[in-house]
């Protein structure tokens, strides 16, 4: 079991709020938990993405319409480790926008605050 203090609920309250921002389509709830110099990698199918985060937060914010797809959004977080000031988490998710995804963030704690430092990610197409 782990200690409470080593941070692990701490970063599953960020991946939570994260999930909670991107299923709200709230661009400005998805800037607040992560760093500002923030980037992501990852891959749409073939095209590999690499972007500041502030390009995902546009996604989010230019998302229109009734949002059908949170209906049957699910998310699992996978993993969590934390090594002193630094964290990883594996965040699974069902039906994003149509899609299923695997996020990969790296989190770094400063000044006592979590906040994701990267996202990596990878959709899963359909066979």
């Amino acid at each position: 079991m782990s200690d409470p203090g080593d941070g692990h609920e701490a970063v599953r309250t960020v991946v939570e709020a994260y999930v909670s921002a991107v299923r709200a389509g709230d661009p400005e709830a998805v800037r607040a938990v992560f760093r500002p110099d923030a980037h992501m990698w990852g891959h749409l199918g073939a095209q590999l993405v690499s972007a500041p985060i502030g390009a995902f937060c546009q996604v989010v914010a230019a998302e229109s319409g009734e949002r059908a797809w949170t209906r049957t959004y699910t998310f699992t977080i996978r993993a969590i480790e934390v090594s002193g000031e630094v964290a990883v988490a594996v965040l699974d998710e069902r039906g994003y926008q149509g899609a299923d995804f695997t996020n990969h963030f790296s989190l770094v704690r400063e000044s006592g605050v979590w906040l994701i430092a990267s996202k990596t990610f990878f959709r899963r197409d359909a066979d």
